[in-house]
Protein backbone atom coordinates (compact mmCIF):
# COMPACT_ATOMS: atom_id res chain seq x y z
CA UNK A 1 0.00 0.00 0.00
CA UNK A 2 1.21 3.48 -0.82
CA UNK A 3 2.10 5.99 1.88
CA UNK A 4 0.31 8.70 -0.08
CA UNK A 5 -1.78 10.94 2.19
CA UNK A 6 -5.52 10.44 1.80
CA UNK A 7 -7.91 13.42 1.64
CA UNK A 8 -8.62 15.40 4.81
CA UNK A 9 -12.07 15.47 6.42
CA UNK A 10 -12.54 19.12 5.45
CA UNK A 11 -11.55 18.31 1.87
CA UNK A 12 -14.00 15.41 1.82
CA UNK A 13 -16.79 17.59 3.20
CA UNK A 14 -16.17 20.28 0.58
CA UNK A 15 -15.87 17.75 -2.24
CA UNK A 16 -18.98 15.92 -1.05
CA UNK A 17 -20.94 19.16 -0.89
CA UNK A 18 -19.92 19.92 -4.46
CA UNK A 19 -20.84 16.44 -5.68
CA UNK A 20 -24.17 16.54 -3.85
CA UNK A 21 -25.00 19.99 -5.21
CA UNK A 22 -24.18 18.85 -8.75
CA UNK A 23 -26.60 15.96 -8.31
CA UNK A 24 -29.23 18.25 -6.79
CA UNK A 25 -28.95 20.82 -9.57
CA UNK A 26 -29.15 18.06 -12.19
CA UNK A 27 -32.55 17.09 -10.79
CA UNK A 28 -33.81 20.67 -10.50
CA UNK A 29 -35.53 20.72 -13.91
CA UNK A 30 -36.87 17.19 -13.42
CA UNK A 31 -39.19 18.40 -10.67
CA UNK A 32 -40.68 20.98 -12.99
CA UNK A 33 -41.02 18.29 -15.69
CA UNK A 34 -42.96 16.08 -13.26
CA UNK A 35 -45.22 19.03 -12.43
CA UNK A 36 -45.83 19.52 -16.15
CA UNK A 37 -46.41 15.77 -16.71
CA UNK A 38 -49.11 15.81 -14.01
CA UNK A 39 -50.52 19.09 -15.41
CA UNK A 40 -50.09 20.98 -12.14
CA UNK A 41 -48.60 24.46 -11.60
CA UNK A 42 -44.82 24.63 -11.96
CA UNK A 43 -43.00 24.60 -8.64
CA UNK A 44 -45.67 22.69 -6.72
CA UNK A 45 -43.07 20.23 -5.40
CA UNK A 46 -40.88 22.96 -3.94
CA UNK A 47 -43.91 24.89 -2.73
CA UNK A 48 -45.18 21.96 -0.66
CA UNK A 49 -41.74 21.66 0.97
CA UNK A 50 -41.75 25.38 1.79
CA UNK A 51 -45.22 25.23 3.32
CA UNK A 52 -44.20 22.39 5.65
CA UNK A 53 -41.58 24.79 7.02
CA UNK A 54 -44.27 27.41 7.70
CA UNK A 55 -43.17 29.85 5.00
CA UNK A 56 -45.70 32.09 3.28
CA UNK A 57 -46.57 31.63 -0.38
CA UNK A 58 -44.10 34.15 -1.75
CA UNK A 59 -41.08 32.37 -0.29
CA UNK A 60 -42.33 28.78 -0.29
CA UNK A 61 -40.84 27.77 -3.64
CA UNK A 62 -37.51 29.46 -2.84
CA UNK A 63 -37.32 27.85 0.61
CA UNK A 64 -38.25 24.46 -0.86
CA UNK A 65 -35.44 24.80 -3.40
CA UNK A 66 -32.93 25.91 -0.75
CA UNK A 67 -33.92 23.03 1.55
CA UNK A 68 -33.58 20.55 -1.30
CA UNK A 69 -30.12 21.81 -2.24
CA UNK A 70 -28.99 21.88 1.40
CA UNK A 71 -30.06 18.26 1.84
CA UNK A 72 -28.28 17.31 -1.42
CA UNK A 73 -25.06 18.95 -0.15
CA UNK A 74 -25.41 17.20 3.23
CA UNK A 75 -25.95 13.82 1.56
CA UNK A 76 -22.91 14.39 -0.66
CA UNK A 77 -20.72 15.28 2.33
CA UNK A 78 -21.87 12.26 4.32
CA UNK A 79 -21.37 10.04 1.27
CA UNK A 80 -17.78 11.12 0.72
CA UNK A 81 -16.93 10.97 4.44
CA UNK A 82 -18.44 7.48 4.78
CA UNK A 83 -16.68 6.24 1.66
CA UNK A 84 -13.37 7.28 3.18
CA UNK A 85 -13.98 5.46 6.48
CA UNK A 86 -14.42 1.94 5.08
CA UNK A 87 -11.70 0.71 2.72
CA UNK A 88 -14.14 -1.46 0.78
CA UNK A 89 -16.20 1.62 -0.15
CA UNK A 90 -13.31 3.97 -1.01
CA UNK A 91 -13.87 5.66 -4.33
CA UNK A 92 -10.67 4.41 -5.94
CA UNK A 93 -12.27 4.31 -9.41
CA UNK A 94 -15.01 6.35 -11.02
CA UNK A 95 -17.17 3.30 -11.88
CA UNK A 96 -17.01 2.19 -8.24
CA UNK A 97 -18.01 5.71 -7.17
CA UNK A 98 -21.02 5.58 -9.50
CA UNK A 99 -22.11 2.21 -8.08
CA UNK A 100 -21.78 3.41 -4.48
CA UNK A 101 -23.56 6.65 -5.45
CA UNK A 102 -26.52 4.66 -6.77
CA UNK A 103 -26.52 2.63 -3.55
CA UNK A 104 -26.55 5.90 -1.59
CA UNK A 105 -29.44 7.21 -3.70
CA UNK A 106 -31.43 4.05 -2.97
CA UNK A 107 -30.69 4.34 0.76
CA UNK A 108 -31.79 7.99 0.79
CA UNK A 109 -34.97 7.08 -1.11
CA UNK A 110 -35.79 4.28 1.33
CA UNK A 111 -34.79 5.86 4.64
CA UNK A 112 -35.53 9.54 3.98
CA UNK A 113 -37.85 10.18 1.03
CA UNK A 114 -40.44 7.48 1.68
CA UNK A 115 -40.97 8.28 5.39
CA UNK A 116 -41.01 12.04 4.80
CA UNK A 117 -43.40 11.74 1.88
CA UNK A 118 -45.70 9.25 3.63
CA UNK A 119 -45.73 10.73 7.14
CA UNK A 120 -45.17 14.47 6.56
CA UNK A 121 -45.99 15.55 3.01
CA UNK A 122 -49.06 13.37 2.35
CA UNK A 123 -50.85 14.26 5.61
CA UNK A 124 -50.01 17.94 5.04
CA UNK A 125 -51.50 17.79 1.54
CA UNK A 126 -54.60 16.01 2.82
CA UNK A 127 -55.16 18.69 5.46
CA UNK A 128 -54.77 21.45 2.86
CA UNK A 129 -57.48 19.84 0.74
CA UNK A 130 -60.04 20.65 3.42
CA UNK A 131 -61.39 23.96 2.20
CA UNK A 132 -61.16 26.51 4.99
CA UNK A 133 -60.43 30.18 5.31
CA UNK A 134 -56.96 29.44 6.69
CA UNK A 135 -55.85 27.22 3.80
CA UNK A 136 -52.54 28.38 2.34
CA UNK A 137 -53.45 27.08 -1.13
CA UNK A 138 -55.95 28.58 -3.57
CA UNK A 139 -58.41 26.36 -5.47
CA UNK A 140 -56.02 25.72 -8.39
CA UNK A 141 -53.24 24.70 -6.01
CA UNK A 142 -55.64 22.47 -4.06
CA UNK A 143 -56.53 20.76 -7.34
CA UNK A 144 -52.79 20.25 -7.90
CA UNK A 145 -52.43 18.73 -4.44
CA UNK A 146 -55.34 16.38 -5.16
CA UNK A 147 -53.63 15.38 -8.41
CA UNK A 148 -50.41 14.68 -6.50
CA UNK A 149 -52.24 12.52 -3.98
CA UNK A 150 -54.16 10.68 -6.70
CA UNK A 151 -50.92 9.98 -8.62
CA UNK A 152 -48.87 8.81 -5.63
CA UNK A 153 -47.77 5.68 -7.50
CA UNK A 154 -46.24 7.84 -10.26
CA UNK A 155 -44.62 10.05 -7.63
CA UNK A 156 -42.93 7.03 -6.02
CA UNK A 157 -41.70 5.62 -9.35
CA UNK A 158 -40.38 9.00 -10.53
CA UNK A 159 -38.81 9.69 -7.13
CA UNK A 160 -37.03 6.32 -7.20
CA UNK A 161 -35.64 7.05 -10.67
CA UNK A 162 -34.59 10.57 -9.64
CA UNK A 163 -32.79 9.28 -6.53
CA UNK A 164 -30.90 6.78 -8.69
CA UNK A 165 -29.98 9.54 -11.16
CA UNK A 166 -28.91 11.73 -8.23
CA UNK A 167 -26.70 8.87 -6.98
CA UNK A 168 -25.13 8.37 -10.42
CA UNK A 169 -24.29 12.06 -10.82
CA UNK A 170 -23.10 12.46 -7.22
CA UNK A 171 -21.00 9.28 -7.48
CA UNK A 172 -19.51 10.33 -10.80
CA UNK A 173 -18.58 13.77 -9.49
CA UNK A 174 -17.18 12.33 -6.24
CA UNK A 175 -15.14 9.79 -8.24
CA UNK A 176 -13.72 12.58 -10.39
CA UNK A 177 -12.97 14.72 -7.31
CA UNK A 178 -11.14 11.93 -5.47
CA UNK A 179 -9.49 10.33 -8.52
CA UNK A 180 -6.05 11.89 -7.98
CA UNK A 181 -6.10 11.16 -4.25
CA UNK A 182 -6.58 7.45 -4.86
CA UNK A 183 -4.44 7.00 -7.98
CA UNK A 184 -1.68 5.13 -6.16
CA UNK A 185 -3.88 3.27 -3.68
CA UNK A 186 -3.75 -0.49 -4.06
CA UNK A 187 -6.95 -1.91 -5.54
CA UNK A 188 -8.69 -5.22 -5.09
CA UNK A 189 -9.19 -6.64 -8.59
CA UNK A 190 -8.44 -3.22 -10.19
CA UNK A 191 -11.92 -2.04 -9.25
CA UNK A 192 -12.46 -2.17 -5.47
Amino acid sequence: MSTQQLPTKLGLIKGGMGAGLMGGFALFSSFFAIDQMLDIPAGTFYKTIGFTMGVDEGLAIAMGFIAHMAVAALIGSMYLLASNIWRFFRLVTVPKAIITGVLTGLIVFTLAFLPIHMFVMTPMMEVELIITDVSQFDLEEQKALATLLFNSDKIYINALMLHIIFGVIMGFMAGCITHEDYQKVERIGKFW
